[in-house]
């Protein structure tokens, strides 16, 4: 697994692999990052179930200014830890914890791009991330969510502009934005 493109492009990232995480493939990322677009001028990132941080640490190599990780498992959670820490990425907040607790002490802020891949296991409990998010207007105008769900499931939440979606092997991909 590697960054793809921006300013750590072509570093490695250290990967795990448990019952636990679920990592995005570099092509599943790469489309990702091609549907989004390029490069970010600024803003933060969220990246809430963040396992070993590929996804976020993208969005940092390609212009986000700050980004947040949230990780419950503790070997991951290491995993995570040690690749912010090989890339010597100082623009960034990691977590260790449950994604309640996250969004509980977070609350406060605005996020430009949410990356919601979570354990396919617990996928039904987005729409609950997402009305806690909006209650607490964690969405700043035209914030870009990417959802990851499995490819038999289609979620588009209320409030939300759909882009468009891309089907992999065994995950879908739904893009939007809050225009709230």
């Amino acid at each position: 697994m590697r960054v793809i493109a921006g300013i750590y492009r072509h570093r490695v990232l250290n990967e795990i692999s448990n019952e636990y995480t679920r990592p995005t493939t570099d092509m599943n990322k790469e489309m990702i990052f091609n549907t989004l677009g390029q490069f970010f001028d600024s803003g933060i990132v969220l990246d809430l179930f963040s396992g070993t941080g590929s996804l976020g640490i993208e969005a940092l190599s390609r212009g986000m200014k700050y980004g947040y990780f949230c990780e419950i498992n503790d070997e991951t959670y290491e995993v995570l830890k040690k690749n912010i820490k090989s890339l010597s990425i100082e623009n960034a907040t990691i977590f260790h914890g449950d994604y309640r607790q996250f969004l509980r002490k977070y609350k406060n802020i605005r996020f430009d791009l949410v990356l919601l891949d979570p354990p396919y296991r617990i996928f039904n409990e987005v729409k609950d991330i997402i009305k806690f998010m909006l209650k607490n207007e964690m969405f700043k105008k035209d914030c870009k969510i990417i959802l990851e769900m499995p490819k038999e499931i289609t979620y588009i939440p209320e409030g939300f502009e759909f882009q468009k979606e891309k089907i992999g092997a065994a995950s879908r991909f739904i893009y939007l934005i809050y225009r709230g």
